[in-house]
């Protein structure tokens, strides 16, 4: 069950760092293409809000990263930058992640770490680490706001479940073996005599990863990759509080899930002081920063100043389609 999950953030950070996005523009196609607004005498690629990128500042981040999608780079970089504001916390959260980061990079490169470590970044547009990890925080905050607004449509919820293993992981029968059956039942009795279902997962749920914590699997929506497509189907399909019945996974054994929260006003009750939404782009649906990025952008007055063809590059970079992009200047 630890396939389910994806609990640590500091290992999605350097995975991310790992990613190398297609390159558009670089510097001897693109030069002199840019027209319209001027600040002191440059001119403007594209402003968000009242924030300008002129050209000067999108082409010298080309050089630097060699044109590997620095066009995207920064463009998020001014959308989260026009958004949300540097704090302290975010500086020091960022600070802290950037030291498990080189520490696991000392581990695996030895010498090398740096070198290696400068190559990676190079690949996201950035030079500095703790920049890059100061923008991610920002880019989730902002995504985590975009999944509240769009809270019905994505179908966001938290789940606990309880888990059967298997006796026999051989056995293609879809019917529980005597023994699954009477594990099953063990439970079955409990929750009908009135036994929370927290407790029952605690006493019976064979994934020690979540029974533990009464079974919780947390904040899941439609988009969330990392789940068994049957469960994950009949997440969506409780009401809150229904507990469904039992739930075969051809990969793991039989469930027994709960909707805890279907509702903003019951999630929010039971995440207490933890942000749910952020707690959800962070661990379980990754799908959805690019499109906050591009609502954001819209919401802030994004205006390319003509150039179509950067226009359009971004949009492709985002997976912005034609109906999702009107609205833009």
């Amino acid at each position: 069950m630890g396939k389910f999950l994806k609990k640590n953030w500091f290992v999605m950070l350097v995975v991310a760092i790992f990613i190398v996005i297609s390159t558009y523009y670089i510097y001897d196609t693109n030069k002199g293409k840019l027209k319209g607004k001027k600040v002191n005498g440059e001119d403007v690629v594209y402003s968000i809000g009242d924030n300008d990128t002129t050209a000067s500042e999108f082409y010298d981040t080309l050089f630097k990263t060699n044109g590997s999608s620095a066009e995207l780079a920064l463009f998020r970089r001014t959308v989260a930058d026009a958004s949300i504001s540097t704090t302290n916390e975010i500086k020091d959260s960022a600070a802290k992640q950037a030291e498990s980061i080189i520490s696991n990079y000392r581990t695996s490169y030895g010498n090398n770490y740096e070198t290696k470590l400068q190559s990676d970044l190079a690949a996201t547009g950035y030079t500095d680490l703790e920049e890059y990890l100061i923008q991610q925080q920002k880019v989730n905050q902002l995504t985590a706001e975009y999944a509240q607004k769009h809270f019905d449509e994505l179908k966001i919820r938290q789940i606990s479940y309880i888990l059967i293993k298997f006796t026999d992981t051989t056995n293609p029968s879809a019917e529980p073996t005597e023994d699954e059956a009477a594990r099953m039942k063990a439970v079955d009795d409990e929750l009908a005599a009135g036994d929370s279902f927290a407790d029952v997962a605690s006493r019976h749920s064979e994934d020690t990863s979540t029974s533990v914590n009464g079974g919780l699997l947390g904040v899941i929506d439609k988009n969330t990759s990392t789940l068994d497509a049957t469960f994950l189907e009949t997440s969506l399909a409780l009401n809150e509080g229904e507990v469904s019945q039992w739930v075969r996974s051809s990969s793991f054994g039989y469930f027994k899930i709960i909707a805890n929260a279907t509702t903003q006003s019951k999630l929010e009750e039971l995440s207490g002081d933890d942000n749910p939404y952020l707690t959800l782009v962070q661990n379980y649906d990754t799908s959805l920063a690019d499109k906050a990025l591009w609502d954001k952008a819209q919401e802030l007055g994004v205006d390319f100043k003509g150039n179509t063809e950067l226009e359009n590059s971004i949009k492709k970079s985002l997976g912005v389609s034609t109906d999702e992009s009107e609205g833009t200047k």
